[in-house]
């Protein structure tokens, strides 16, 4: 039996009779060590669409996907310290994907990606992906591409039924009810579904994905693939309720009395307003109503200039959807330094700025916006003073605004991408009452996923400060253990190889071993 490598990159054997000898292991132990000389170094560089072109649709997609030869090459760059996977909030296998990909095998790559996650195409565009940020090639020709390799892999599959070996759905006779069809409540209706458990899933909305759909913009994560990998998921038996309003179709309580337990991952979807003078003129949005309204469908008349208040992800969102709904000029305008923005230092943060900046959005910085002017009900401008950044001590420097430099700009529209938070009016006073909260909000839960009330488990933008899919679908993933093991059938579950694995990490072997 011969072993294929690829640089450093061990394919898993189709026999899983097959052991290494300790000999064996020394041996290709060397040749690592050896071929590590050889390896080219430099990151593939993921190819861009030309940003004239793609600012004028929401149809393009900026980045390409890789070819089958730069994906090869990409993932043949990996040593195979599996690092990275410390660092991934779903604990993916992260090692043995790319050792998959760099053998040519995308169909293993996505089976691994299931094993913890039900949306590897859909992460694979837009991910954090700070498993980057740890890898050991950063600073020596860029770490491994792996958030493009993942959705390189996925792409490749239109229907991943027939690749993924499901065991045959036996009923458990439990119930349980999901409220919010987002990441996490997506992800526990998938393992739930796995395992035999009659999962009925709540949403306000009309169509489903939370966050997915309502807050990332089309250009970025095109419908389709949301529809490919939900669909997947309703394909287990999924029941599904659209429209459904809990607090006003359906009661909380009932949900409590009706089910076995119940998970909400509702996110955070109440907007934070400044509440700065005039913002009750015609043309002043918040960004997570912006955002969703466009992605319903809505075609929003911006102008011709449109100022963004904010200095995250969501503000870049914003702008960038401004300007393929028409803008000319688009400012993104924040009270800090370029370098204190929200996400940086972070691979993800660089790009996101790079892709910006390719599309012509400008950046304001050291800010603070203390008027919106208006003219006839309507926003026409923004009065702002420049900050002057103040370190106290050793805290994180404060701005603090130059009052005698009053600054105006012109906007036909404004946007605040100043956070929001979570909306528990759906909840019955009794529910809410016994809910323990943060202080800022988030409800606390057990390591189990199960809040302060028994039964009652939560996960997502509602509950963790990180705010980004990949630690909705960590939360889900531990929720799904936990809500098993509350319901007292772990005995009795299909096939414990779809429990998701809630702690991987592990130091790097060649994995010859099927698993």
């Amino acid at each position: 039996m011969s072993y294929h490598c690829n640089s450093v990159i061990l394919a898993r054997p189709k026999n899983p009779e097959i052991l290494i000898s300790e000999n064996k292991l020394k041996f290709i132990t060397c040749e690592i060590i050896c071929r590590w000389h050889m390896l080219n170094l430099e990151r593939v560089k993921i190819q861009h669409e030309n940003p004239e072109k793609r600012v004028k649709s929401f149809d393009i997609e900026p980045l390409r996907e890789y070819t089958d030869q730069e994906a090869y090459a990409e993932a043949g760059r990996c040593i195979g310290c599996n690092i990275c996977t410390q660092s991934c909030p779903a604990s993916l296998d992260i090692g043995g994907y790319i050792r998959s990909t760099a053998v040519g095998d995308p169909a293993d790559t996505v089976r691994i990606v299931f094993e913890n996650l039900p949306f590897p195409a859909i992460i694979g565009r837009v991910c954090t992906h700070m498993c980057e940020d740890i890898c050991v090639l950063y600073d020596t020709g860029g770490p491994i591409a792996i958030r493009h390799l993942k959705r390189y892999a996925a792409d490749k599959f239109q229907d991943y039924s027939k690749i993924l070996d499901l065991p045959k759905r036996n009923f458990i006779n439990k119930k349980v009810a999901i409220v919010g069809g987002g990441p996490a409540g997506l992800t526990a209706a998938y393992y739930l579904a796995i395992q035999g458990v009659q999962v009925t899933l709540y949403e306000a909305l009309p169509v489903l994905g939370g966050f997915m759909r309502t807050g990332i913009p089309r250009y970025r994560l095109p419908d389709e693939v949301i529809d490919k990998e939900i669909n997947f998921i309703l394909s287990l038996g999924v029941e599904v309720k659209t429209n459904a309003r809990i607090g006003k179709d359906v009661k909380f309580a009932d949900l409590m009395k009706n089910y076995d337990a119940v998970f909400i991952g509702v996110g955070n979807h109440k907007p934070r307003m400044t509440g700065t003078p005039g913002s009750d003129a015609k043309g002043i949005y918040h960004a997570t109503e912006f955002l969703q309204r466009v992605n319903l469908g809505e075609r929003i008349d911006v102008g011709k200039n449109v100022v963004v208040i904010g200095g995250g992800f969501t503000a870049n969102d914003s702008s960038r959807v401004s300007l393929r709904l028409g803008a000319e000029n688009v400012y993104i305008m924040y009270r800090r330094r370029e370098i204190d923005r929200p996400g940086y230092p972070s691979l993800n943060a660089e790009e996101e700025m790079e892709e910006s900046v390719e599309e012509k959005v400008q950046y304001i910085w050291e800010v603070t916006p203390f008027e919106y002017v208006a003219e006839n009900g309507r926003v026409i401008g923004v009065k702002y003073w420049e900050n002057e950044m103040v370190t106290e001590g050793h805290g994180r420097a404060k701005p603090v605004p130059q009052k005698d430099k009053v600054r105006y700009i012109q906007a036909d529209t404004v946007i605040e991408a100043t956070g929001q938070e979570t909306d528990f009016s759906f909840m019955d006073d009794e529910y809410l009452k016994r809910l323990r909260l943060t202080p800022a909000g988030h409800i606390i839960t057990n390591p189990q996923g199960m809040t302060s009330i028994p039964g009652l488990f939560s996960g997502g933008d509602s509950t963790n400060t990180a705010r980004d899919l990949i630690s909705a679908v960590r939360d889900a993933d531990t929720a799904v253990i936990g809500i098993l093991e509350y319901l007292n059938v772990m005995d009795q579950i299909a096939d414990d190889r779809w429990l998701p694995y809630l702690d991987r990490w592990k130091k790097y072997t060649p994995n010859l071993v099927q698993r």
